[in-house]
């Protein structure tokens, strides 16, 4: 299902952005933006945010314990091969140990919702020779006696070492008054450095008066360093067995630990969807036979109510129950009927995409595809006009019908002459209104559109002229802006159910208000008297 088009029309990332996942897993999931069709899936996936809606309203601590883990978890990306380093260990135990810190954590309901538990107490009590609550893997001399040994002789000769350079060291200062304590070298003056002796100090040229110096150390040291480095290849030969032995146990659970994973994107991206279905007071959409049509009760467009609420400006929520899945919705410019098919794609959305609905309800079907087409958006095609592409999604469109789809249609044919746009609005309304598999809206400003059964129309209210009228004072000057806030102040945003045939002339009143002159008012009202009255 190719949304793009329909998520930049209903500016859904405004809302998605706010959508959070805390673990590398789950932000990779939200990226994908994908849009279910299996209801089944679908309500079991709402019965779960329920469940977990009440699990952080009442545990509230342990939801936050819960989150905190989450966002412990870092991205694996060594399962499928056969070579892991100490670093790549590290990272599984740390899932393991949070991923068990997370199960705890859970209450029994929400453990048998979504078939969680932890099966790998054995493998994680071998990775954690220092601790298995621990965020840290360290490759214990426990796992293999000979590296104990190998690491004893280790510190063993590092002492020496560290004894037979304080005594050089010691020498050097005692004989030649220079100390290297806390340095590995020092620049003197070639004036002063001619008797220092050869056995004690390395002397090479720093610049054209000094030199560089450093201590010599006894041929015993060297000797001993070189053992020391046998010792080392030794250590890292058998932390390479013991880095296999572990590797293997890892590979040997390996469809689990891919399975605590899958749960880990399922609980990281339930618990992002309730905190958003408690921030917006959210419900869980409803889903209906693909036979029915839509319902809404309060819904909330959250792109422009968010704003609204910013702004201080009053938002109306969409309540519209329509009976035909052909749907034609008419009203003046300003008055709202892209936000209502905003709304509608808006909820569709969530709904698909597993969220909460903030609405008091939303009934609708699952849809395999959902189209918008309008305003060319995004894809763009050379050579063609507005209406050319408008036609071009159509056709895309119509090769969709036969699975069921949803139509999101705003102003379609606004750019073309109005006598053919008419025409092909009139077709449209005919053919999708014959078509089981398809529910559209389609926004349109023409009127006296043709009857079909199965056609419903409906009008946004729109201005409400009178209620201006008693607060407009003619001899104001408003700005723009001003005028602006006044359309939107007594323009009324709720939908009913009209008359196809019913006309509306909105467009002169907020003319009148934009400060079109009374001349061309008058005349423009003359014309339409004469010829549609």
């Amino acid at each position: 299902m190719n949304i793009k088009d329909t998520i930049q029309f209903v500016e859904f990332n405004t809302f998605y952005s706010e959508y959070a996942p805390l673990t590398p897993y789950g932000l990779l999931d939200k990226n994908k933006y994908q849009v279910f069709t299996d209801e089944k899936m679908l309500v079991s996936v709402y019965n779960s945010i329920g469940k977990i809606v009440s699990f952080i309203k009442e545990n509230s601590f342990q939801a936050d314990k819960i989150e905190h883990h989450l966002k412990r978890i870092s991205h694996l990306n060594t399962l499928e091969r056969k070579t892991f380093d100490s670093s790549d260990v590290f990272l599984v135990k740390k899932l393991l140990v949070n991923f068990k810190s997370i199960v705890k954590l859970l209450n029994d309901e929400i453990k048998k919702d979504l078939q969680i538990s932890f099966l790998s107490e054995e493998l994680l009590n071998f990775l954690s020779f220092d601790g298995a609550n621990k965020e840290t893997f360290y490759l214990s001399e426990q796992y293999n006696t000979e590296l104990a040994e190998i690491r004893k002789k280790i510190v063993e000769t590092d002492k020496v070492l560290a004894e037979i350079k304080k005594e050089r060291l010691h020498e050097i200062l005692t004989q030649l008054g220079l100390d290297f304590r806390f340095r590995d070298f020092m620049i003197a003056s070639e004036s002063i450095t001619n008797n220092l002796s050869s056995e004690l100090i390395y002397k090479e040229v720093y610049d054209k008066t000094s030199l560089l110096l450093k201590p010599m150390l006894p041929k015993e040291y060297f000797d001993l360093h070189k053992k020391r480095e046998a010792l080392l290849l030794e250590e890292n030969r058998l932390e390479q067995e013991v880095l296999i032995t572990i590797v293997e146990k890892i590979i040997a659970e390996k469809e689990q630990i891919k399975n605590y994973i899958s749960k880990i994107v399922l609980l990281d991206t339930l618990f992002a969807k309730s905190r958003m279905a408690i921030k917006y007071k959210m419900v869980a959409p409803v889903l209906i036979d693909k036979k029915a049509t839509i319902e809404v009760v309060n819904g909330q467009y959250l792109p422009l109510a968010n704003k609204c609420a910013k702004t201080g400006t009053i938002y109306t929520p969409l309540n519209a129950e329509f009976d035909n899945k052909t749907c034609v919705i008419t009203g003046s410019n300003m008055g709202g009927k892209t936000v209502l098919l905003k709304t509608i794609g808006f909820m569709q959305l969530l709904t698909q995409m597993g969220f909460w609905i903030p609405a008091e309800k939303f009934k609708t079907a699952v849809f395999e595809n959902i189209h918008y087409i309008g305003e060319d958006l995004s894809e763009k095609v050379e050579g063609l006009s507005s209406f050319g592409f408008e036609i071009y999604n159509l056709t895309k469109a119509i090769n969709d019908f036969g699975t069921n789809t949803l139509l999101l249609i705003d102003e379609f044919a606004k750019t073309t002459n109005s006598i053919e746009a008419k025409a092909i609005i009139a077709a449209m309304l005919k053919s999708f209104s014959q078509k089981e598999t398809v529910f559209s809206f389609v926004s349109t400003h023409f009127m006296e559109l043709p009857e079909f059964e199965k056609v419903s129309f409906y009008k946004m209210k729109g201005l409400d002229y009178s209620a201006y009228k008693k607060y407009y004072n003619k001899e104001k000057q408003y700005s723009l802006r001003e005028r602006i806030i006044l359309i939107n102040s007594f323009m009324r945003y709720e939908i009913i159910k009209t008359d196809h045939k019913d006309k509306t002339y909105d467009a002169i009143k907020i003319a009148d208000i934009l400060g079109l002159n009374d001349e061309i008012i008058s005349y423009t009202k003359a014309y339409l008297s004469e010829n549609y009255d």
